[in-house]
């Protein structure tokens, strides 16, 4: 291969940038573009409105791989241990780093942290940057895949990655439909401090209207603890959720998580949406590749969506780089189908996990309840297994994934 191949990727938030850092370690000579449509933000949002990802130690293996996670240390919050209960039932369990012997289970970061550092190191591998700039329509009447911009720029590559989410156009574009599966339930993303000294907890709080996550976030007073939480709701409880002044809110959020930080004192800026799993037909067609969100949207409770991503792209690096040692271009189906398939596999597993956790603590009755929360108490006292169930989560193969 030389020097001019070429890889659009069209998004420039966490997925579209992990995918250009991850290319560019494994395959220096390609030239990647990053397209954004929209100005990069690089400022600093209030501690209390800031939003946050949580990165398993499979992700933290490829962010140093990469050369990224050494720029992160001063801006990550371990969890070293995550309690897990069911509001209203007997049973619980802590799952903790020392049950596999790491330091910590993962980590918390606050997007525009991650944001601003994968910024930066994709730039100093030479990754091109252009933002603002929309892609107007795809062209595929050309011998390369090509992107028309609004000011009617054409900009063709090797291969074009969608990585902006969910692109009705786009998608229409290639041909490609999208399976869409609603739910009853949305979901609130806010921060909220404690008093006290963060310890590095994480919270897995399963109510009856859906599961509660609660992640700790760097603080930087020894008095206060600042969390990170995502919240899902029955619709019906939305409205009225919605609704309320911020003291009533934290009221209610407080009798969902209960008292085990003590009072919350402080409750920033929400975000609500509702909770749709949208899964394309095709990931792939014609040079066109649809990556993280554009490919799949996973439900919040496990955090597991940029861990998916972060995934993908390093698949998806070394596949490029193999076809380029090969001589094939990259992209074309039959040097992208190692991709394909080990990424269709990864995310099967992993969205089939998530609708699990999502779904097992819904209320169905006593006859369900019992069980359930039987198996939790029964977690709590069986460390092998409480190990398994941990390793699960941090995404490593040598801990059971």
């Amino acid at each position: 291969m030389t020097d001019s191949t070429r890889v659009l990727i069209l998004g420039g938030g966490l997925a579209g940038l992990s995918f250009a850092i991850a290319l560019k370690t494994e395959a220096p000579d390609l030239d990647v573009t990053v397209i954004e449509a929209h100005a990069l933000r690089l400022g600093t949002p209030n501690p209390l409105d800031t939003r946050a990802s949580a990165l398993n130690l499979h992700s933290v293996d490829r962010l140093e791989h990469w050369g990224v996670w050494s720029l992160l240390q001063t801006h990550l919050a371990p969890i070293h241990d995550i309690h897990v209960s069911h509001r209203g039932h007997f049973g619980s369990t802590l799952m903790s780093a020392s049950d596999l012997n790491v330091e910590a289970l993962g980590y918390v970061v606050e997007n525009h942290e991650l944001g601003r550092v994968l910024l930066s190191r994709a730039q100093q591998l030479g990754v091109g940057v252009r933002a603002p700039l929309r892609c107007a329509r795809l062209r595929r009447d050309h011998e390369l895949p090509a992107v028309e911009t609004e000011e009617g720029e054409l900009l063709s590559a090797d291969l074009v990655l969608l990585a902006a989410g969910v692109a009705s156009a786009w998608f229409d574009d290639l041909g490609i439909t999208v399976d869409k599966r609603a739910t009853k339930n949305q979901a609130f993303a806010f921060n909220v401090t404690f008093p006290g000294r963060q310890l590095g907890r994480a919270f897995e709080r399963f109510t009856a209207g859906g599961p509660l996550a609660v992640l700790p976030l760097p603080s930087s007073a020894r008095s206060e603890r600042r969390y990170n939480v995502v919240w899902s709701v029955s619709d019906s409880e939305t409205f009225r959720l919605a609704d309320l002044d911020d003291a009533d809110f934290t009221d209610a959020f407080q009798a969902a998580f209960g008292w085990r930080l003590g009072p919350a004192t402080n409750v920033g800026k929400r975000s609500q949406w509702p909770l749709v799993r949208l899964v394309a037909t095709e990931q792939f067609r014609a040079s066109y590749l649809l990556v993280g969100n554009a490919a799949h949207t996973l439900h919040p409770v496990a955090g597991q969506g940029l861990n998916l991503s972060v995934r993908e792209a390093d698949v998806l690096a070394r596949t490029v780089s193999a076809a380029q040692a090969r001589e094939q271009a990259i992209g074309h189906l039959s040097s992208l189908r190692p991709y394909l398939a080990e990424a269709t596999t990864e995310q099967r597993f992993v969205t089939a996990s998530t609708d699990l956790l999502s779904t097992l603590f819904d209320p169905r009755g006593p006859l369900i309840d019992a069980p359930r929360n039987l198996s939790l108490a029964m977690l709590d006292l069986i460390p092998a297994a409480r190990a398994k169930v941990a390793g699960i989560g941090t995404g490593r193969r040598d801990f059971g994934f």
